[in-house]
């Protein structure tokens, strides 16, 4: 009995201090030269960790192990111990890396260079760099499908996306998106990917079976001009598969659309230019990335409301919860 009690006092334990790292939140501020990590359990700063200057992208390995971040200002990737929450080793890469994504199976992290026109391929079991793939001009996205058998990644200056076989490791494919690709994010089921554009206050709706983009959900119209391209930036989907998240750096809100009628059902005042958004695996809290204002907005997502404000670092752009 009492090696029992034992037992589920271990697991519950374990359980329980599982769930809390599960739950945390790493941002990236642009114009510092660190991350900052908040514990979305009780809404509260954990740290700040130094990676390099102008911190750009981040991901998290899918056992949670590293946390990697690309420093655009001195073209290098900061590996970051999950655990410890310290930089153990910072990976030269190309002129000026952009976003990140670790592959489903956590072999490989992609890393766009945006002024080399490539991604670079980094083999995480060393660390060593393994190739590179010509993308089209300046790529900015990494996104992963969610079967683990294809890359996404998006072409800023040839208006498109381009699809990466992760078995092959070359592209295979490419989509047309009549402007400017600025973040995309994919469904559970892989069949559909909805990206934003730059000058468009809304988001494209992409047929991943035919490659090709299939409809848009445009927000209402503002007097406020979009200016350097602004408006639409980070969508998020919503872990119950139901409703989109799309943050407006001219509305300074985010929008929460119903996925099968397209209408907005909600709208979220956050904070000044909000960048990114991301969810926690139980999708009751989302955060995003204020970053003209230096903070993060926590988003309540049963009550679509924020209920807390965070001071991070300056201009805040990318982040991601640990799932």
């Amino acid at each position: 009995m009492q090696t029992l009690l034992k037992i589920f006092i271990i697991t519950f334990f374990t359980i329980s201090v599982s769930n809390a790292q599960n739950n945390r939140t790493y941002i990236t501020n642009f114009n510092d030269n660190f991350i900052t990590v908040i514990d979305l359990n009780t809404a509260e700063k954990i740290t700040d960790i130094r990676t390099g200057k102008n911190p750009h992208g981040v991901d998290v390995s899918p056992d949670g192990k590293f946390i990697c971040v690309s420093n655009e200002g001195d073209n290098t990737l900061s590996v970051i111990d999950g655990e410890t929450n310290k930089v153990i080793k910072q990976i030269p890469v190309g002129n000026h890396p952009h976003q990140i994504a670790f592959t489903k199976d956590g072999k490989y992290i992609f890393v766009t260079i945006n002024a080399e026109h490539k991604v670079y391929i980094i083999n995480t079991n060393d660390w060593t760099f393994e190739k590179s793939i010509v993308v089209g001009r300046n790529p900015h996205i990494a996104l992963p499908s969610p079967d683990g058998s294809k890359m996404y990644i998006t072409s800023e200056g040839d208006n498109k996306i381009v699809v990466i076989d992760l078995v092959k490791m070359e592209v295979t494919s490419e989509i047309t998106m009549f402007g400017l690709p600025r973040v995309p994010v994919i469904n559970n089921d892989g069949n559909t990917i909805y990206s934003t554009l730059r000058w468009f206050n809304g988001v494209l709706k992409i047929d991943t079976e035919k490659n090709k983009v299939v409809d848009w959900i445009q927000l209402p119209q503002t007097k406020s001009f979009p200016q350097e391209g602004k408006a639409s930036h980070g969508p998020g989907l919503h872990p119950n598969g139901k409703y989109l998240y799309l943050t407006s750096q001219i509305l300074n809100s985010v929008s929460v659309i119903d996925i099968e009628t397209q209408r907005i059902v909600k709208e979220i005042v956050v904070g000044i230019d909000p960048n990114w958004i991301d969810f926690t695996k139980d999708g009751k809290t989302a955060i995003v990335s204020n970053t003209a204002d230096n903070t993060v907005s926590i988003i309540d997502c049963e009550k679509n409301e924020v209920i807390k404000i965070i001071p991070v670092g300056k201009n805040p752009k990318r982040l991601v919860v640990e799932k």
